[in-house]
């Protein structure tokens, strides 16, 4: 009796029409089985590859219609695709259309290209056709762009052919096309903003918006991301309201998906500044302030957005810009945009200055002098006006006015000046350390010595700060005033803890005032010496470090208050020991080696004693450890 066993023998044989009468039998089962199915169709699949090569091809069509009848398992991918692929090579450009997959398999992509271009003038616009036309398409191009030196016209060229394609869309063909064009935009050779409506935005897949992550862990913004901030920018240069108001909607849908891309908020700002909703920009602009505080083009941005409705603010962020940086080829836009103010107002003198600075850098640079420079150079006043030695000052007296757009609407907060200090590859710059009042502990900053403008500066003085904390967690200080105290240091409460270790090698004690509250102090800043487990009195601070939040000592005493319940208790258990180390039986209290070796603390004692709040740093979770033993039970 013949098995699907011996029609896949007999088809390995190459015995492919002894196989395929072999497998006709089998069907002639009322109810075939899907292995006398699988036997049938791959059989067929044979018949079709070997004919398929030959001159006479007149089984084709009936192959192709008795494979497509064939009720195979869809959870057998290789077989249905195989399937698939059968049945195209029966259609008339079926050969031709396999010809040209095999180039492609054998990289040659041109070749490919050419014959899918053949079948498709033919008349064959067929999606199997389209779809590898495509991808041949995408292969070139790349290739192209690639290669050294890059063909960016010839790339372009496939680019184009691609969209006169009818293929699936969204899809990965279609994401790779938009990857080709990011190449292109990143060497700007394309325009971003109008090949993403044309692509169209709405076609970027789930895949599209996730962050690309190296093997070395390395993450870097998603497709979505790096498009969008790409055609935004585009449209806005070429001032493009069609393009801008298309982009606008995925501009806020990445920053829902990507809140901390602050880029996202900066193009964001640009856009709507460009097509005219100024008012809905100026929160963007002054987010964007706030974490770019010391950049130039973030308070070029916030003047651009006030320009229109309000030049005087718009001036003073345009001085605050020309702070920032002092190199020209930087800001010599905004040097024309701030002589332009200067010159409605009719301050001629520093309008001229800004312009002169401009034309002199592009002239020793052999730039080409902007078609705006030279219109603001031709008009009646210039000539008969004397430039301005330095605006400097100008721009010092006007800056303070841009800086309280930030802080207008914050509190006060309750500060400490500390203390003066130098950093050793920047002995001229000296910073000035301030203590900011927040909840219990204050915290530590750091600003220039020269933003500290207060007579009388000295260590432990009331202040009141108006700030903010960035994106980054970072504190900056926008501007601060001498605040009255009845006494220095107001700000720094006192907080009862535990001594929880004394090292006497290296003359230091730990403390512990809570769960990730802790300090170190030196014997040397200590009038007292502490024992384990002694409360202690200290006045503390936040600050950062490349470790991370740390705690550094004001002052530190020995006291008689009792220490809180919620860092030192007492206990009383019975204990298991396990492998020298202790523990007790209801709370899970640790008791360290030592301790259990000196008490001779056994399996089953109950013992009492003081435990101390501990981090576990192998299960990463806050417990109780044993500093002392009282006593000692045995049962």
């Amino acid at each position: 009796m013949i098995t699907s066993k011996d029609v896949f023998a007999k088809r390995k044989e190459g015995k492919f029409d002894e196989a395929y009468q072999m497998a006709l039998e089998l069907m002639k089962n009322p109810e075939p089985d899907q292995r006398n199915i699988k036997a049938l169709a791959w059989c067929i699949i044979s018949l079709i590859k070997r004919d398929a090569s030959l001159v006479h091809q007149q089984n084709l069509p009936y192959y192709s219609e008795q494979l497509g009848k064939l009720n195979i398992d869809p959870s057998d991918e290789l077989l249905t695709n195989k399937k698939q692929d059968a049945i195209k090579l029966c259609t008339p450009n079926g050969l031709e259309i396999q010809k040209a997959k095999n180039f492609s398999k054998e990289g040659r992509h041109q070749e490919s290209v050419n014959l899918f271009r053949k079948i498709l003038n033919d008349g064959d616009h067929s999606e199997d056709v389209q779809t590898g036309f495509a991808w041949e398409l995408y292969h070139l191009a790349k290739t192209m762009i690639d290669q050294e030196p890059p063909n960016f016209n010839g790339s372009k060229k496939h680019l184009n052919d691609y969209f006169k394609l009818q293929v699936d869309k969204p899809s990965l063909l279609h994401t790779c096309f938009l990857q080709l064009a990011d190449k292109l935009a990143k060497e700007n050779k394309l325009k971003m903003g109008i090949f993403a409506r044309i692509w169209g935005l709405e076609n970027l897949r789930p895949e599209d918006y996730e962050p690309y992550k190296t093997d070395d862990g390395n993450v870097f913004p998603s497709l979505a991301e790096r498009i969008v901030l790409r055609a935004s920018k585009d449209a806005v240069t070429r001032s493009s309201e069609e393009d801008l108001n298309y982009i606008l909607p995925f501009i806020n849908e990445c920053i829902i998906k990507f809140p901390e891309n602050l880029w996202l908020k900066y193009r964001k700002a640009g856009t709507l500044l460009s097509i005219g909703q100024n008012d809905e920009a100026i929160s963007l602009g002054l987010e964007v302030v706030k974490n770019k505080f010391n950049e130039y083009w973030a308070w070029e941005l916030l003047g651009d957005i006030h320009k229109q409705n309000s030049p005087e603010t718009a001036l003073s962020c345009y001085c605050k810009s020309l702070l920032c940086s002092k190199d020209i080829n930087f800001v010599r836009k905004v040097k024309i945009k701030l002589a332009e103010l200067l010159i409605e107002i009719k301050d001629f003198p520093r309008a001229k200055f800004e312009i002169e600075e401009v034309i002199t850098y592009q002239v020793q640079n052999k730039k080409r002098v902007s078609d705006s420079t030279e219109l603001l150079r031709a008009q009646e006043w210039y000539e008969e006006t004397s430039a301005a030695a330095s605006n400097t000052e100008f721009y010092d007296s006007h800056a303070p006015s841009a800086e309280e757009l930030l802080y207008s609407n914050l509190p006060w907060i309750d500060g400490v000046v500390g203390e003066c200090y130098t950093i050793d590859d920047k002995p001229n710059k000296p910073r000035r350390k301030l203590y900011i009042h927040s909840s219990s502990i204050p915290f530590e900053v750091s600003v220039p010595e020269s933003k500290v403008l207060i007579s009388g500066l000295k260590p432990g003085m009331g202040i009141k700060i108006k700030g903010e904390k960035d994106e980054d967690n970072r504190f900056h200080v926008y501007t601060l005033k001498k605040r009255d105290t009845a006494t220095d240091w107001d700000i720094f409460e006192e907080h009862i803890g535990v001594v929880d270790h004394v090292n006497k090698q290296k003359e230091v004690i730990h403390f512990i005032v809570g769960p990730y509250v802790d300090g170190v102090i030196r014997f040397s800043e200590l009038e007292d010496s502490f024992l384990e487990g002694d409360a202690i009195a200290v006045r503390i601070h936040k600050y950062k470090s490349k470790r991370g939040s740390r705690y550094h000592t004001f002052t530190a005493n020995k006291t008689t208050k009792p220490i809180p319940k919620s860092i030192l208790k007492s206990f009383e258990e019975e204990v298991r020991v396990i492998d020298g180390m202790g523990f007790t039986i209801e709370e899970g209290i640790f008791i360290p080696p030592p301790i259990v070796k000196d008490k001779n603390i056994k399996d089953g004692d109950e013992v009492s004693g003081k435990a101390i709040i501990n981090f576990n740093k192998k299960k990463l979770e806050w417990g109780w450890k044993a500093i002392s033993i009282d006593n000692v039970s045995s049962f």
